[in-house]
């Protein structure tokens, strides 16, 4: 269903085209050398004092205050917590450092039911910045490394622990800019997960991606709450997120406590995987090891960004926009945004550029493995069967075949006949018997009658009429210029006076500028972006029929009445094959040269 409405002249309080420069504006082929100038250089980092990570699930008032200690949140430490926990708190969050924290540390948000309690057995944490503080922990952990956490005062089963396993196995390319304390990696662990685990004795994986802005689902989700779906038994969940995006964390989880011998040793082993193949904002190349990575690698010799973490937008890709053969575009895609226009001689179409921010998103696969109970209830039954005997008689008579059959005499009768010739040298003899063939053809009579024709042609008589305009010469009569050379002779020199005899027009030459601009350079979901596509008529005669299309990624969702544009425009709006939608505004009348204007819609980030 399209819907279409005439949009309203947007006031004129608003910025001309070319002041239509967003703050913080980030292009993917510009993308390295802007982040290279902004990135800050990497701090040591403090010295971590002995600790363990606990946090209410309440986030606190204050998003940078201390993490509670352990001990204060339980008096009477498990013999698991005594024997093997770090004891005390995290030093305090250095915000002048917070951005400059090493590549290989990755920053782990657990969400999971509220007031429960996370802590760290080891290896020790790193030290990050907690951003908004929400969640159940926000832990700093190096990628490769497998890390040993204890859930405890679960809701409803205050005595029991479980003891997970998390190991990064992913890692992000974060701008110099962005605080990576904002996008966290997130992980939940729902009630079900626990259940399973406690109740049904299960080992709970839990693969946690980042998605593949291509492949996203088209839905709205709260950024602290990750969509996830589940895969049966049979069915690695690290392979199919690996399908679905780039797989960051796995968490396994089990019913088993472990020993004291083996909270003592790694939990699991280093990564097994190549190098990254991304290059970082700052424009060096990726050393940390990689799983595997969606996508299709560029041609040799050019950089791969991470285009995953960026929702990108503009732009002409897959199949190129063509015009069919009723007139309409044809080959717009999701991510497209083109401008259309029509001068003297044909139509035409042009792509926008690319606009493109941080905003990267996690979804999860997960699966539960464990001992299946099928119980049989069979019920006692007695079958008894009587058969009567039975005696079966058959006669049969003697039959007798009789076959008659009368002879039957054949003749053939045949007249002899002979052929006697003889040739010599010099004859030839040669007997036919005589044949008679007869033809009888009937006469046939045929009457063709043709009437006299009359060929007239008709010569209207034809006028040429044509127009000359005038040519007008102007003559100008100019001064007469002497000049005299003084010297042994004297020259004369006269300029004599020039004439215009006439003026050439330059060739008509159409040309559209189109430039599409976003007002944020990150987003989280939930979000709202404006979008602006500004063009100016940069020809030298008038073109018509201007229209824009610009057909929005499954993770982008369109603000329901946010569309404007020039007096006069007509928009109409329908889905797209993602889940989204595509905006199209037809200009009204024809577009001067040097003239100029724009268009503007909002969405929200998904």
């Amino acid at each position: 269903m399209s819907r279409t409405r005439t949009l309203r002249r947007p006031s004129t309080g608003r910025r001309s085209w070319w002041a239509i420069w967003m703050a913080g504006f980030v292009s993917a082929a510009s993308l390295g050398s802007v982040e290279a100038r902004q990135d800050l250089p990497a701090a040591p980092a403090a010295p971590l004092a002995p600790s363990v990570v606990s946090t209410p699930a309440v986030a606190p008032a204050d998003p940078n205050a201390a993490i509670p200690s352990a001990d204060a949140a339980s008096a009477t430490p498990s013999p698991v917590e005594a024997g093997n926990a770090i004891p005390g708190n995290l030093p305090p969050i250095d915000e002048s450092v917070a951005p400059g924290i090493p590549h290989e540390v990755q920053i782990v948000r657990i969400l999971g039911p509220e007031g429960m309690k996370v802590d760290v057995l080891g290896p020790q944490p790193e030290t990050v910045p907690t951003g908004d503080g929400r969640g159940l922990a926000t832990i700093g952990m190096r990628v490769g490394e497998g890390y040993r956490l204890r859930l405890s005062n679960i809701p409803h089963r205050p005595e029991a622990e479980l003891f997970p396993v998390v190991q990064v196995v992913g890692h992000l390319h974060r701008p110099g800019t962005v605080d990576p304390g904002k996008y966290p990696i997130r992980v939940a662990i729902s009630q079900d997960d626990i259940d399973e685990v406690l109740d049904k004795g299960r080992l709970v994986t839990i693969a946690a991606y980042l998605e593949d802005p291509d492949q996203a689902l088209p839905l709205r989700t709260n950024k602290d709450e990750p969509p996830s779906v589940s895969v049966t038994p049979s069915e690695d969940p690290v392979r199919v997120a690996a399908a679905l995006g780039r797989v960051m964390v796995v968490i396994r989880l089990g019913a088993r406590k472990p020993t004291q011998s083996e909270l003592a040793m790694p939990a699991v082993d280093g990564l097994a995987g190549g190098p990254c193949p991304f290059i970082h904002p700052g424009g060096e190349q990726c050393t940390l090891p990689c799983g595997p990575v969606c996508g299709t690698a560029p041609p040799p010799g050019r950089p791969w960004l991470p285009r995953d973490e960026f929702l990108c937008d503009g732009g002409d890709r897959l199949e190129p926009v063509h015009f069919g053969g009723d007139g309409g575009l044809r080959g717009i895609d999701p991510r497209d945004a083109v401008i259309s226009f029509r001068d003297d001689k044909r139509p035409r179409v042009l792509p926008t550029n690319t606009v493109c921010l941080y905003a990267p998103r996690f979804a999860s696969v997960r699966s539960s493995v464990g001992l299946n109970e099928n119980t049989f209830v069979t019920e006692l039954r007695a079958a008894e069967r009587i058969q009567k005997s039975s005696l079966t008689e058959m006669r049969e008579g003697p039959k007798r075949l009789n076959q008659r059959q009368t002879p039957e005499t054949n003749r053939h009768r045949m007249r002899p006949s002979g052929l006697a010739g003889r040739i010599y040298a010099t004859q030839h003899s040669e007997l036919r018997v005589l044949s008679g063939y007869d033809s009888t053809v009937h006469l046939s009579g045929h009457v063709r009658t043709e009437g006299p024709e009359k060929i007239a042609t008709r010569a209207k008589i034809a006028g040429t009429e044509g127009s000359i305009k005038a040519v007008t010469f102007n003559r100008a009569e100019a001064v007469v210029m002497t000049g005299i050379v003084e010297g042994p002779s004297q020259t004369v020199m006269t300029w004599t006076p020039r004439v215009v005899v006439g003026v050439e027009e330059p060739e008509k030459r159409p040309g559209v500028a189109v430039e599409k601009t976003v007002d944020l350079t990150e987003a989280e979901p939930g979000d709202t972006l404006t979008f602006t596509i500004a063009y100016r008529n940069m020809g030298n005669t008038p073109i018509k029929a201007v229209s824009i299309v610009d057909s929005l990624m499954p993770r982008l969702e369109y603000v329901a009445g946010s569309a404007m544009g020039p007096a006069g425009t007509v928009f109409t709006s329908g889905e797209n094959r993602v889940g989204s939608v595509e905006l199209r505004w037809d200009l009204p009348g024809t577009l001067a040269p040097g003239s100029n204007g724009y268009v503007s819609f909002k969405a929200i980030v998904r």
